[in-house]
């Protein structure tokens, strides 16, 4: 559903967004082209990381590729990581704080194809986009930064590695979601809510506390 997706973002007054994706916004069956209508509604519409890095307040449309961007194996860079940076100066801005979700989306797809390397290198990037989220955090000392994922892929495990020459082998048990319980980080004011196991729903529910944007919510 990416056409219905990207609609949808013009009925949202979410402030930044930054991914691939341009041909859902221009090149729709419905012929609505979305970056006009974006801009209309005060948004910087760009194309390039280059563009997006120069951004330093008011709303951004960051579409950088066509359609998905390319694996880190073929050649992304450092893109979410400095999307991530960017993301934070902007919102940051605004002095009632702010929420950002960050994803590395393309584990999810190493994971699918059972292939080591796709999973490791894309965890490695999405480190250096954490590590951009938890060098603000360490500055403002009022923000909590969580690490976490919606499910495992894959059933992936170290076989085996090599501490010296940097290299870890894998398998896998499926090719598709598992059950496999997935770990949670966080750090900053309110990460002791984040300890121990917890049904994944419970996750949304306790950061809608911490932003007291929702009074009926009971956190234990």
């Amino acid at each position: 559903d990416y056409e219905a997706i990207a609609a949808d973002f013009l009925k949202t007054d979410i402030d930044v967004f930054i991914g691939g994706g341009r041909n859902h916004f221009v090149a729709r069956k419905d012929k609505r082209n979305l970056v006009q209508e974006l801009r209309k509604k005060g948004y910087q519409v760009m194309f390039s990381m280059d563009s997006i890095v120069n951004v330093k307040q008011g709303k951004l449309a960051g579409l950088t590729v066509p359609e998905h961007n390319p694996a880190m194996l073929q050649g992304r860079g450092d893109m979410l990581p400095r999307a991530s940076a960017t993301a934070i100066n902007i919102l940051s801005n605004n002095k009632k704080g702010f929420f950002l979700m960050i994803e590395g989306s393309q584990i999810d797809w190493g994971g699918h194809g059972n292939n080591g390397d796709y999973v490791a290198t894309e965890v490695i990037d999405l480190d250096q986009a954490i590590g951009k989220a938890l060098e603000f955090a360490a500055r403002d000392k009022n923000t909590l930064v969580i690490v976490t994922a919606d499910h495992e892929t894959g059933g992936m495990a170290i076989a085996d590695g090599d501490y010296q020459k940097g290299t870890v082998s894998s398998k896998f048990s499926t090719t598709d979601h598992t059950g496999i319980m997935v770990p949670v980080f966080a750090w900053g004011p309110g990460a002791e809510l984040f300890q121990g196991i917890q049904e994944n729903t419970e996750l949304f529910k306790k950061m809608m506390f911490l932003l007291e944007l929702d009074p009926d919510i009971v956190v234990q």
